[in-house]
């Protein structure tokens, strides 16, 4: 991975750990503690891909294979469109 940002180009990446969403048809999984490089001036997160192929198979055990997740909570979905001011 090279290490400046791609999206805005300043050249200091610092290793961090953040919240991942997987979605995988209607379905989310949320997992914390995801190692990634984040761009120090713009935020722009970059993951490894061996990491992001790890979450798809968990999510995929848990949807597919029955695997009980760490927890589940209920989540509100609004459409912005929808939302009166």
């Amino acid at each position: 991975m090279s290490e400046f940002c791609a999206f805005c180009g300043h050249k200091h990446l610092s290793a961090k750990t953040t919240r991942y969403f997987h979605e995988q048809g209607d379905e989310i999984l949320i997992v914390n503690a995801v190692p990634c490089l984040e761009c120090d001036y713009c935020g722009e997160q970059y993951f490894d891909a061996a990491v992001l192929k790890h979450i798809e198979a968990e999510h995929f055990a848990i949807l597919q294979q029955g695997k009980t997740p760490q927890s589940v909570r209920q989540v509100a979905i609004e459409e912005f469109g929808m939302i009166s001011a």
